[in-house]
Formats: C-alpha cells, sequence, structure tokens
C-alpha cells in the first residue's frame, strides 16, 4: 500500500498541476486567438490562465481525496461497525514555513482490544490544518483529547491498517 501513497502523492504534486497548467494554457491559446486574434494577447494569456489552471487542479485534486475519504469511510461502516477506541494522547504542534503559511498538526495516539481476539492494538495518526485554520486544529483535539472515546475502523486484510472514525482527511503521510 505504500506504494499505492507514493502515486497518490505523485499524482496531486505533479501530475495534476501540470495537467491543469497544460489545459489551462490550451484553452486560453484558442480562446485569446479567436476572440482578440493579437499575438501580444495571447502569449499574456497562456501563462496566466495555465497558472490558474493548475491551481483549479490542485484545488480539485484537494477535493477528490476528501470525497474518496469520506467514500471509503462509509463504506467501511456499512461492513461492520466501528470498534470502541480510547484516545491515550493528543499533541498539537505547529510548524512555521518561512517561505509561506504554516500548519497545525494533530496527532492522536488511541488504543483499542480486538473483539476477536482479545489483543490491544496501540497506534497514532496525524490530522494537519492550514495555519489559517488554528482553530479548527484546537476545536479538533478538543474533541478528541486524552481519555476520550472514538470510533476505530479496522481495514480488513491490511496488516496495522485502521482509521478513525471522523470527517477529517488525515495528513498524507498517514493515510493507510
Amino acid at each position: 500500500m505504500r506504494i499505492v501513497r507514493i502515486a497518490l502523492l505523485v499524482a496531486g504534486a505533479v501530475v495534476a498541476p501540470f495537467v491543469g497548467f497544460v489545459l489551462g494554457a490550451m484553452a486560453a491559446a484558442v480562446l485569446a486567438r479567436s476572440l482578440t486574434g493579437d499575438p501580444a494577447t495571447v502569449d499574456t494569456a497562456i501563462p496566466l490562465v495555465g497558472i490558474g489552471g493548475a491551481a483549479a487542479a490542485v484545488i480539485g485534486w484537494t477535493r477528490l481525496l476528501h470525497l474518496a475519504h469520506h467514500r471509503h469511510l462509509r463504506r467501511l461502516r456499512r461492513s461492520g461497525p466501528a470498534l470502541e477506541g480510547r484516545v491515550v494522547a493528543a499533541r498539537t504542534s505547529f510548524a512555521k514555513n518561512p517561505r509561506g503559511p504554516g500548519h497545525w498538526t494533530v496527532r492522536l495516539k488511541v488504543a483499542w482490544t480486538e473483539p476477536s481476539n482479545g489483543r490491544t492494538h496501540e497506534a497514532s495518526k496525524a490530522f494537519r490544518f492550514s495555519e489559517r485554520n488554528g482553530e479548527g486544529a484546537r476545536d479538533f483535539q478538543r474533541r478528541h483529547r486524552a481519555e476520550s472515546a472514538i470510533g476505530v475502523l479496522v481495514l480488513p486484510g491490511r496488516r496495522r491498517g485502521f482509521l478513525l472514525d471522523v470527517p477529517e482527511l488525515p495528513a498524507w503521510w498517514d493515510r493507510r
């Protein structure tokens, strides 16, 4: 499954913006040429609309990942009930980026007992929030503070694979 995560990362970071830029640039070339016929306008419109297309592709990719996450949660909920887990620890940290906005990371450490064999498992997931959404990160940690109950959806057929039954999407490096 690690190869799938790497493929999704490459698709989101490289392929989606490239395809968005190319499609935006082609649309700008066709439209600017047919509307104005001025080569200077076409040369100006191509990079500007291309950058807009790349931004739209990145936004669309993140929305698509959120949609896929919610569909996956819905499918797992239908296949069986969530196990009852306990939040062992909840930690919030802020990372400042010198070249742009920083981000908040909320890491939840969760423990649950498997009902079939009685084994106790403990694992953690990270959730990332933008710098502007600091209140969302603090609210997320308040809802899932230490010793609170949380639903755990174990992924069938995956060693150590699980999802927490929360609507927020885990950080890209913590998706299993």
